[in-house]
């Protein structure tokens, strides 16, 4: 008996297999920080509708700018203010937004993530954005009410609000830390009008980017705005006092913060300590899923982890025994697997050199390259104690190895030019500290010789 043709079951047939080829892959990224922020722009510039994406962050906020957070405990900036992507935003690109949200495994078997809610969520591309968490350091009785990182909003706001408490007109702090971080956590508690000591184990600040004569420089500045330090020390124990009726924190506990014993013996009164002590990368996820891992998540030049179908990118993630906190770096990781995941293109992430450009507390700084002498090389500086302004200058076989900037940092990316373009220098110097007049009679002649 012949088959008896029936056009509406066909019509649906056909509408079935539409709908089908319709299907967006799903792409989840896990963490919402300034990284994930940034390569949802860079995909929604390539493809916008390429891929059903899903955000699943642990904060109860969109994306916003972390940089600002001493801005805010400082009180010169609002949180509303350095939002970034509102969740009003996500809704508005198709972006499922799971705020307040955290994975607690990685099935990449199934390609699977499951949440603490034990919600579970399919994948096709997986993004691990995890960001990082403050060092622990070795100090004892960290339990103790008063103690916070500063991370994210939440520290902040805990921070604010402690140091606002009924009796703290004489509040001490203490910031462990004296890093970017430290000196801004440090900075912002000042302006708030607590009574701060910084305690670091170097023996200047910013000892990654300066050189002893621009620590001291800058360490000298700092205490004009009211700020002490401890430095060449490591905090041994935080101590603690039975709290009063009035002095009960929002933790319930009966013990709060009365100060810290350094190594050396000697205590700092406080009842605020901030740790700021550098960043330990979030991985946890990776190695519970047999992803490789070393510091950090390891991935390739395309951003992929071993698992091809999950990327790591920013804090998180490890590339040629690189991990990363700077920015312009992750941004370029972002234009890398934002070209992969959209238009199949293979665009290598390079981890080229960045100088490190700071703005402490008014303070502008510069720097790149070695920070100190090595043998072999040469070492040329010019120092102001008036006008607050130190230039140093390292060369080695005739070209650019180092710079150290600070106060004027107006011929910084000019030195950064020659020392990326390996341009000998050896027969300009000392001259070439007197900066951007030089440098620009410099590239002038290079351009004449090349016409």
């Amino acid at each position: 008996m012949a088959n008896t043709a029936n056009p509406r079951a066909d019509m649906l047939k056909n509408q079935q297999c539409e709908s089908i080829t319709q299907i967006k892959p799903s792409l989840v990224i896990i963490g919402n920080g300034m990284a994930t922020g940034r390569l949802l722009d860079e995909i929604i510039k390539r493809t916008p509708n390429k891929y059903q994406i899903t955000v699943i962050g642990k904060e109860h906020f969109g994306s916003y700018n972390r940089i600002m957070l001493s801005a805010v405990l400082a009180g010169d900036a609002t949180i509303d203010s350095i939002m970034q992507k509102p969740p009003a935003w996500y809704k508005q690109h198709n972006i499922n937004l799971l705020s307040g949200s955290e994975v607690t495994y990685i099935d990449n078997k199934t390609k699977v993530v499951t949440l603490a809610s034990d919600v579970q969520i399919h994948y096709d591309e997986l993004i691990i954005a995890t960001g990082s968490r403050t060092a622990k350091i070795p100090a004892k009785n960290q339990n103790i009410a008063g103690i916070f990182n500063f991370r994210n909003i939440s520290d902040t706001e805990k921070i604010q609000a402690f140091a606002k408490q009924a009796g703290s007109n004489s509040k001490q702090a203490i910031v462990i830390g004296g890093g970017l971080l430290g000196l801004e956590a440090a900075y912002g508690l000042a302006l708030s009008g607590v009574e701060v000591t910084l305690v670091h184990r170097n023996k200047w600040l910013l000892n990654r980017q300066l050189d002893k004569v621009a620590g001291f420089m800058l360490q000298s500045i700092m205490e004009q705005k009211n700020i002490k330090f401890a430095l060449g020390h490591e905090v041994a124990a935080f101590e603690s006092i039975i709290a009063t009726n009035a002095e009960i924190t929002s933790e319930d506990s009966s013990e709060i913060l009365s100060g810290v014993r350094l190594t050396s013996g000697e205590f700092i009164s406080a009842q605020i300590a901030v740790i700021a002590t550098g960043i330990t990368p979030n991985k946890e996820l990776a190695e519970t899923a047999n992803i490789d891992f070393n510091r950090a998540i390891l991935v390739n030049n395309y951003m992929q982890t071993s698992d091809a179908a999950i990327s790591a990118l920013g804090e998180c993630c490890e590339h040629n025994h690189a991990t990363f906190g700077l920015v312009d770096p992750i941004w370029a990781q972002c234009i890398t697997l934002a070209e992969r995941l959209c238009n199949n293109v293979q665009k290598p992430f390079q981890n080229a050199p960045v100088p490190t450009k700071l703005k402490v507390s008014g303070v502008q700084l510069f720097s790149a390259g070695d920070v100190e002498v090595s043998e072999g090389s040469q070492c040329f500086t010019l120092l102001d104690n008036k006008a607050l302004i130190y230039r140093k200058i390292i060369v080695k076989n005739g070209k650019i190895s180092g710079i150290v900037l600070f106060g004027d940092v107006s011929s910084g990316m000019a030195y950064f030019e020659l020392m990326q373009q390996q341009i000998i220098v050896n027969t300009m110097m000392p001259e070439l500290l007197i900066g951007d007049e030089f440098v620009t009679t410099i590239e002038d002649e290079q351009k004449v010789s090349i016409a």
